[in-house]
């Protein structure tokens, strides 16, 4: 799904009006029309019950919910009233021309400046907030400060237009208040910061709403970054023909555990084999016996055995989990970068020895699987910060590494190493995930993905919506968000990837 930054949306919008001619007030009325015919979808029983309360801050979003007063009112809505929060002298002049449109129709009109009369509001069963656009970014203040909080007490219905009034649209974050949408109606395409941070409780229920914007406008601008969904990775999964053998599915090397650690090389090694590869080895710097009763299928080896080097026959590898931070690990993560072709994530430990060890950059081919705080040391910025602001930082670390970045957490955001740059947020995933161990199952899952010759970004984005989505399957067949384990995901991987691949062949 294709996702439009702040500054992407905007111009979108002003080139549609000089370049394809399409005049602002034409893009309004489309969009109030269309977000109209949506409330009326969503919400019939409220409106049929009680009264539509509009509220209208003096920009073009603004202007937006003063066309679906007019349309609700022309329609015969009983109650419909507009509440203006619009100071004169920051009035838009698309929103003047709504506002005498509305005046000419009789739609009911109360400046809340003037009578500062909120108890009013107390009796609207559905409001529409249409105070801040896209643009705001900073902290809601009076005037607009007391509207939002007493439509957040309420707890009525609320459908913010474009995006929650207070909410950055690129971060998903707010400094003061933000309104809490029941549901938010998108013009065009989403926003980045509707899946990230605090963005996914304020935003509700997203609906997308076309209002015109020309496609190839659309796919030139907004061109760098997506939401991963399930229908995008039921394509990219690779297919199983029936007469294929085990050496056409790769063979993925995983470079992890140690004494005490083993069982993060386990998850990993065994993952990927689910995920689908045909022969798996777990080497450490001492051979992993002590995991074979555990799973016999794993082939297994000392990482300096030279056979694992000499005459390579693994596809992919995965270096870090439960290796430890040591001069053995630093000298195996030299040993992969030696071979130029080859596939490679990097997890855990191996993202310390690389961020202290500065062995970046990296080839455009690997793949790092930071949380924040792991990232926090290859680009020397706080977690907390980098929390904050998920795609910049994420970006930010590519640029340093070289090479895809896949940052964890809520939600993932993952940048390519491409020439277009990229950046995809995950659309999958809970806080089930909270575990640990769940990062070892990623690892395996990426590499067992990369030795079926998945490009390494179709792997990364594959396998971290597959992990979250393992997750989520979890608390819809009743699992408590507190109880899951990492290797419940590896057990439920195989029901899932034959859903997928069955929804895929339907497709």
């Amino acid at each position: 799904m294709r996702l439009s930054t702040v500054a992407q949306a905007k111009a979108i919008d002003e080139r549609s009006q000089r370049e394809f001619e399409l005049p602002g007030d034409v893009l309004m009325e489309a969009a109030g029309a269309v977000a109209t015919r949506e409330i009326q979808l969503s919400y019939f029983p409220e409106i049929r019950r009680g009264g539509v309360g509009i509220i209208c801050g003096p920009g073009n979003n603004g202007g937006d919910g003063l066309v679906i007063a007019r349309h609700l009112h022309s329609a015969g809505v009983r109650r419909v009233c507009v509440y203006l929060v619009a100071p004169q002298n920051k009035r838009s002049t698309l929103f003047d021309s709504q506002l005498r449109r509305c005046k000419k129709a009789g739609v009911t009109l109360l400046d809340l400046e003037r009578t500062n009369d909120l108890s009013s509001l107390q009796g609207m069963s559905l409001f529409v907030d249409a105070i801040f656009g896209i643009g705001f970014r900073g902290k809601i203040e009076s005037p607009y400060l007391d509207v939002v909080r007493v439509l957040n007490a309420l707890k009525k219905p609320i459908v913010s237009l474009d995006v929650p009034s207070g909410l950055d649209a690129d971060r998903g974050t707010f400094v003061s208040e933000c309104v809490r949408a029941t549901q938010t109606l998108s013009f065009g395409l989403a926003k980045p910061g509707f899946f990230v941070n605090q963005g996914p409780e304020r935003v509700g229920r997203l609906r997308i709403l076309p209002i015109g914007f020309p496609n190839p406008l659309v796919r030139e601008v907004a061109c760098d970054r997506f939401a991963m969904t399930e229908d995008l990775v039921r394509r990219a999964l690779p297919r199983r023909g029936a007469t294929k053998h085990k050496s056409d599915f790769g063979h993925a090397l995983i470079l992890a555990g140690s004494s005490g650690m083993w069982g993060a090389g386990l998850l990993s090694a065994s993952t990927a084999y689910r995920s689908g590869a045909g022969y798996v080895t777990l080497a450490s710097h001492d051979e992993p016996l002590e995991i074979l009763k555990d799973a016999p299928e794993i082939l297994t080896a000392k990482a300096d055995e030279a056979k694992l080097w000499d005459h390579r026959k693994w596809t992919a590898a995965a270096v870090g989990p439960g290796l430890g931070v040591s001069d053995e690990t630093e000298a195996l993560i030299k040993k992969l970068l030696e071979i130029e072709d080859a596939p490679v994530v990097a997890d855990a430990d191996a993202i310390t020895v690389i961020a202290q060890r500065r062995l970046y950059p990296l080839p455009k081919h690997w793949i790092l699987t930071p949380h924040a705080g792991e990232l926090s040391r290859l680009i020397s910025v706080s977690a907390k910060e980098i929390e904050q602001d998920r795609f910049r930082f994420v970006e930010e670390a590519q640029r340093k590494a070289g090479c895809i970045v896949l940052l964890k957490g809520f939600r993932t955001v993952i940048a390519d190493s491409g020439s277009d740059k990229k950046i995809s947020v995950i659309l999958s995933g809970n806080s089930s995930l909270a575990k640990a161990g769940t990062g070892d199952v990623l690892t395996g899952l990426i590499a067992g993905l990369l030795a079926q010759k998945i490009s390494p970004w179709k792997a990364a984005n594959c396998a971290a919506f597959i992990h979250g989505k393992l997750a989520d399957e979890w608390l819809r067949a009743g699992g408590d968000r507190r109880s899951l384990q990492a290797s419940d995901l590896r057990e439920m991987l195989p029901t899932l990837l034959h859903r997928l691949a069955r929804s895929a062949r339907v497709g």
